[in-house]
């Protein structure tokens, strides 16, 4: 006998009642019906399909378009008992053949694949044999090109129905615009799905704008007082190990994270923080999804996000249990103007797209007619350098070629270091009894890397960074100091940009079809930064009205809790 929803709730999750609509949607999915979620970030959304998987026979399709959440919810669910997997990252065809098995005969309630997965026919007819009872589409807004982060991969989910015509749908998300869930609708090939959407009022966040010349002063004044979990999001990895070392200076209790840190190393890191032996986590967007930490006090944004739904998304990870909460956003008080200029100046045009692609080609020596399934590693400073673009466009071009599917782009800070220490033992102790940077790197070094005066050694910088304290700034320089003195012998090499190519080198093709798609894409980053913008700097609108309004909810009352001046009499101070 199939045990009831609730039942299980208790049994794998250790909770008695579920959330506000997670009963009803579960039901409308188990009886076969398509279902579009919007539930707030926090708000309980995997619950909605996890539960139903447990429950049907065979197994449910999850499609999401980020790795590291697939792989936490698989952590997760093998903690509660509940067999997952995804298909890893591979175009290996026994690779691909040996998941497969595995998937088949496994006994998997919960499959996860990503959406550029069902662009390989061999994968998409492969899937074909395995037995799915559902489909769950995790940010599913990612389907409009109205929508944040548009990934055309998304489109070809609507294929599966072809084949699965019986078999539900679960599209979910946290923000959608009326517009996006038009999409989802008819892009994900849905049939009459029910809208489930509670509101996007989050009533316990203070949204405030804040206009300051000396962002970093502020955060201190703000926090100095208080011992309590915040999140900083900045715009680049650069930008978060500035922060963290001025924030650290100050006295404060702070770490990094961003994309390019090495698996172990996020772990760690997240895992302090957690525990709240970090309290402060400066970071890029790449930190929050999935992170369930219910009692974080306060989000900034050192620079405005790109669009309201990115900002919605990520406030939202402040104060998810309920507890009052502040989200602040820092802007100086420059023109307007000059801040929607400094956006759009890195949006490309067809000019730069094809300087681009044709010198990426010849950097990487692919043929006119071939690179098809061919893998490459690249050093993103090296291919700069070569030929004089700007970090921070390029890697804007790597993004829209991957997501037109010319081919899979994975940046990572893959730098490699290889050690040897070619001094004495003896001058090697003395300069350990300097105490000093260097010192205590030549200790590490001798403790921790048997036969280092005798073979290389390779070393992860970041790991080091992080066990004796030392700034990962300062221990490059520390390493080339030493080098100079001739106590070490330093090799560094970094390949941080990894490629698989899938079409074949056709320049006119494919810098046409990219170019028009981009130009349309332009046009409605324009609109979005254009919203953004016209939310920081409009000093008159209730912050919380402009958000919901965005979302397609009006409210004539103001909230009386924001930055702005109709509500500023009823705000509370920092």
């Amino acid at each position: 006998m199939m045990e009831n929803s609730i039942d299980l709730l208790k049994k794998y999750w250790r909770k008695d009642i579920f959330r506000p609509m997670q009963k009803e949607i579960i039901d409308h999915y188990n009886c076969g019906y398509d279902s579009i979620v919007l539930l707030p970030t926090g708000g309980g959304k995997s619950l909605c399909y996890q539960l139903p998987a447990v429950m049907k026979k065979g197994a449910t399709l999850v499609i999401c378009p980020i790795i590291s959440l697939m792989q936490d919810q698989i952590i997760e669910l093998d903690k509660k008992g509940i067999k997952a997997m995804f298909f890893e990252s591979s175009y290996d065809k026994n690779s691909i053949n040996r998941q497969f098995d595995n998937a088949r005969y496994g006994n998997y309630k919960l499959i996860y694949i990503s959406p550029e997965r069902l662009l390989d026919k061999i994968f998409f007819n492969q899937l074909k044999t395995l037995e799915i009872s559902g489909i769950a589409i995790d940010e599913a807004h990612c389907v409009s090109e109205w929508g944040d982060d548009f990934r055309p991969a998304f489109k070809t989910i609507k294929k599966i129905k072809k084949f699965l015509p019986e078999v539900p749908i679960m599209a979910l998300s946290a923000s959608a615009t009326p517009k996006v869930i038009m999409d989802m609708t008819i892009d994900l090939g849905m049939k009459d799905p029910k809208v489930f959407k509670t509101s996007f009022e989050r009533k316990n966040i203070k949204y405030q704008v804040i206009f300051t010349e000396n962002k970093i002063e502020l955060i201190i004044n703000a926090l100095h007082a208080h011992k309590e979990s915040c999140i900083i999001y900045c715009k680049t990895r650069i930008e978060t190990e500035k922060t963290t070392i001025k924030l650290k200076k100050a006295g404060l209790s702070c770490d990094y994270f961003h994309g390019g840190l090495d698996k172990v190393i996020k772990k760690q890191k997240l895992d302090s923080w957690k525990r709240e032996q970090t309290l402060i986590m400066v970071a890029t967007n790449a930190f929050g999804m999935g992170i369930d930490k219910g009692n974080v006090r306060k989000v900034f944004h050192l620079t405005i996000p790109e669009s309201i739904e990115s900002y919605y998304q990520e406030t939202g990870r402040a104060g998810r249990d309920g507890k009052p909460s502040s989200a602040m956003l820092l802007v100086k008080p420059h023109n307007k103007t000059n801040q929607y200029n400094k956006f759009i100046k890195y949006l490309p045009d067809k000019k730069e797209l094809k300087a681009y692609f044709k010198n990426l080609c010849n950097y990487l020596h692919i043929p006119y007619g071939e690179g098809q399934g061919m893998q490459f590693n690249l050093n993103l400073k090296d291919f700069c350098e070569t030929y004089e673009f700007q970090e921070k466009k390029i890697l804007k071009y790597f993004e829209i070629f991957d997501r037109e599917g010319i081919f899979e782009f994975q940046h990572q800070d893959k730098s490699m270091s290889f050690i040897k220490l070619s001094c004495s033992h003896h001058n090697a102790i003395e300069r350990i009894k300097r105490n000093d940077s260097g010192g205590k790197l030549i200790q590490f070094l001798m403790r921790n890397y048997e036969g280092i005066f005798t073979i290389e050694k390779k070393i992860n910088l970041n790991q080091i960074s992080d066990l004796i304290g030392i700034n990962k700034g300062e221990i490059d320089e520390q390493l080339k100091l030493l080098k100079n003195q001739k106590f070490i012998e330093l090799i560094s090499t970094n390949t941080d940009v990894k490629i698989y190519w899938k079409k074949p080198r056709e320049d006119d093709f494919i810098l046409n079809m990219v170019s028009k798609k981009q130009k349309t894409y332009n046009q409605l980053k324009k609109v979005k930064i254009k919203k953004m913008l016209d939310f920081a700097f409009d000093l008159t609108k209730c912050k919380r009205n402009l958000i919901l309004s965005y979302f397609g909810e009006e409210r004539k009352e103001i909230c009386k809790n924001c930055s702005a001046e109709s509500c500023i009499g009823n705000s509370e101070s920092l």
